[in-house]
């Protein structure tokens, strides 16, 4: 599910919005198991820093966590063999978060937008052994505004939809089950009557 976009003013807007302002922004799924969802997504403007809170499944501040920030840089660290469970690439910056669940990554002239068809430089997510995560890629700062872009995100731990619990079954589908088991064990008993009948015992 894609998440809760809001512009400047705290009005509610959707990705096509978002796509529309800021270019190839794209929501990255971590899938329907338990996760990392990616809740919320905040328009901001002044500063120059991309700003994550990781929430638990209480609403409580995760401290530690490792937040991936990845833009195109051969240098950065290789993921590869960090165990997360979701790597959307396989190199990127990583800070964990402080007590407050926050962190910030600080941008610069490279993370500006510098044509809409592309999009902006930046992907994040969140890095975890056990849980997957949901991501944004083609973050960046809006070109000729003053640091304006979708650069506060909010994360939060969901835990997967438990099965539907079965129907419960009514008289009349036992009724139906019964009648159907009493026909089977009725074919069953003629054909042993027939063997019997067959081998001298009948």
């Amino acid at each position: 599910m894609a998440p809760a976009i809001y512009d400047l003013d705290g009005t509610e807007r959707d990705m096509d919005w978002l796509r529309g302002k800021y270019g190839n922004v794209k929501f990255l799924d971590g899938g329907s198991d338990s996760k990392f969802e990616l809740a919320r997504v905040d328009e901001t403007t002044r500063t120059a820093m991309i700003k994550v809170l990781v929430l638990d499944d209480s609403g409580e501040p995760v401290q530690g966590q490792p937040v991936a920030n990845r833009w195109p840089d051969p240098s950065l660290p290789d993921l590869t063999g960090s165990g997360s469970k979701t790597l959307w690439h396989d190199r990127a910056h990583v800070q964990n978060t402080d007590s407050s669940g926050l962190t910030g990554f600080g941008l610069g002239s490279g993370s500006y937008i510098g044509d809409l068809n592309i999009g902006g430089p930046h992907t994040l997510w969140i890095l975890s052994p056990t849980l997957p995560s949901d991501g944004l890629s083609g973050m960046g700062m809006l070109g000729g505004t003053n640091h304006m872009g979708p650069l506060s995100l909010t994360f939060r731990i969901v835990d997967a939809a438990p099965p539907p619990m079965p129907p419960t079954p009514t008289p009349d589908s036992v009724m139906e089950r019964l009648d159907e088991v009493m026909e089977r064990l009725e074919l069953v008993h003629a054909d042993l009557r027939r063997l019997l009948s067959h081998f001298g015992a009948g």
